[in-house]
């Protein structure tokens, strides 16, 4: 008889040790609330679909063509804008042929989810040219109040506006769920080509 109530008392005492431990484990699951970049209420995408070579082999040599390749250049590959811009950037991005996305109320939010706060920092950083196809403009109240520039290809980025430090964006992860969300299609041709190589 003792040696049941010896079993029992183990049983028990081993029990409530397990449930400290689920305990702890789901403080520790809680995150904290990450904030977002941005402050906004609509997020546009736009996104250019060709290659780097239609362009630069297009122009001609007269003074117009060259003013024309030199902006687009300052889009495409380096830090244009430094700062929101006073002009109607989404126009800008319309004359070199960079399409809007229609996105859905849910994938705004995805992408919202994507550029806030992060608890990891990235730490690899690309060593390629950077190549900006995809732009997202943040809104509030139809005011441009934030942009983030990004090359899918090298993981560059460039974010402007925000008050938050974005110096922990753009971890591979990040950008695969970006790319997820604006290109669903081009996303699961990727992923079939590493499985087939796989």
């Amino acid at each position: 008889m003792r040696k049941y109530i010896f079993v029992l008392i183990v049983i028990i005492i081993s029990s409530c040790k397990n449930s400290n431990k689920v305990k702890v484990a789901s403080k520790k699951a809680v995150k904290k609330e990450l904030r977002p970049f941005f402050d906004s209420d609509k997020i546009d995408h736009y996104y250019l679909d060709f290659s780097k070579r239609e362009f630069e082999h297009s122009s001609n040599d007269n003074t117009a063509q060259t003013e024309k390749k030199e902006e687009f250049s300052g889009i495409f590959y380096e830090h244009y804008p430094d700062s929101i811009p006073k002009k109607d950037f989404e126009k800008l991005l319309l004359k070199y042929e960079y399409k809007k996305s229609n996105l859905s109320i849910k994938q705004e939010k995805k992408i919202e989810n994507v550029f806030s706060e992060k608890d990891s920092l990235q730490t690899t950083f690309a060593a390629c040219i950077a190549e900006y196809r995809d732009i997202f403009i943040f809104k509030n109240k139809e005011n441009t109040i934030g942009i983030a520039k990004i090359c899918f290809k090298c993981g560059r980025y460039q974010i402007i506006g925000s008050k938050l430090d974005t110096n922990g964006f753009g971890l591979w992860s990040e950008l695969d769920k970006l790319k997820k969300i604006v290109r669903p299609e081009s996303y699961s041709i990727l992923l079939t080509n590493k499985l087939f190589y796989l």
